[in-house]
């Protein structure tokens, strides 16, 4: 098995930190990344990741007796 590449490491660290929901910024500055384009490219999602947010959106909505969205008149963006 190859040794860990240094952007292995940094890698790991960057979705350790979301999954331990460490605010991006508190990351950002550990794993020393001054842009928010070059961090995103660290924080990869796995698919065990979107099925804990399915999980937990559903435990939500259990809940709460339901998700309410309420959408905002005047606010579109103009092109």
């Amino acid at each position: 098995m190859p040794e860990p590449l240094f952007h292995d490491l940094r890698r790991s660290a960057v979705r350790n930190l979301e999954r331990a929901g460490v605010s991006r910024s508190v990351a950002m500055k550990l794993t020393g990344h001054k842009t928010e384009s070059v961090y995103r490219r660290y924080a990869i999602v796995a698919e065990s990741d979107l099925r804990e947010a399915g999980l937990k959106l559903s435990a939500l909505s259990d809940n709460s007796g339901g998700i309410s969205v309420t959408a905002h008149e005047g606010r579109h963006r103009s092109s």
